[in-house]
């Protein structure tokens, strides 16, 4: 939360051609205003099976987003909106930053929302598909990755192949320092660019 009204108060100050929007990622993505940044919360996780294998036609009337479990984590929904806002910006510096504790777990695939967990190839190759459009349309996508409790070898690896699909870089910093790194990193990319 600090990160993100640090970010968008340098950007209005120092930078207020850039453009800067604010996805909330859980099993959906969702596009919030910086007003709302401040308030948001973790999703209250309603399943507690150990082993989550669901999928979920969401273009069916009947189904609605309020029915479905919010607590999964899906980069890929987050990236393909960041991909899309991003095709209508002019911009030499398109980057997404990802601020992740680890492994997504929940992906589209058409229509079809899957929830998998533990976290599953199907969700890491459908996310690494999305980088790779985002490598292709020239944004770059920074992780930072906040230590968790669960995070694991894999979660980094993760982190890294993702990065390096569009030649971005992985953080490992504590919640408290993450906003200090994500402005520093944000300014540093602006210099590399102007000069």
């Amino acid at each position: 939360k600090r990160m993100g009204l640090a970010l968008q108060g340098l950007i209005q100050s120092e930078y207020p051609g850039d453009f800067l929007r604010f996805i909330e990622m859980a099993t959906f993505a969702k596009v919030r205003p910086a007003g709302e940044v401040a308030e948001l919360m973790p999703k209250p996780v309603t399943i507690f099976d150990p082993w989550v294998r669901l999928k979920v036609d969401m273009s069916r009337d009947d189904v609605s987003e309020y029915q479905i479990h919010p607590h999964f984590t899906n980069i890929q929904h987050a990236l393909r909106l960041s991909r899309q806002m991003l095709a209508t910006q002019d911009t030499p510096n398109r980057q997404v930053i990802v601020i992740t504790d680890g492994l997504p777990t929940a992906h589209f695939e058409g229509s079809w929302l899957y929830m998998l967990y533990p976290p599953d190839p199907l969700t890491e190759a459908a996310t690494m598909r999305e980088g790779m459009m985002c490598q292709r349309e020239g944004i770059t996508i920074n992780l930072f990755l906040v230590p968790s409790w669960s995070q694991s070898e894999e979660d980094i690896r993760f982190a890294y192949r993702l990065a390096e699909t569009t030649n971005g870089r992985v953080f490992f910093t504590a919640g408290a320092d993450l906003d200090r790194y994500v402005v520093w990193d944000y300014v540093n990319r602006k210099r590399e660019i102007i000069t």
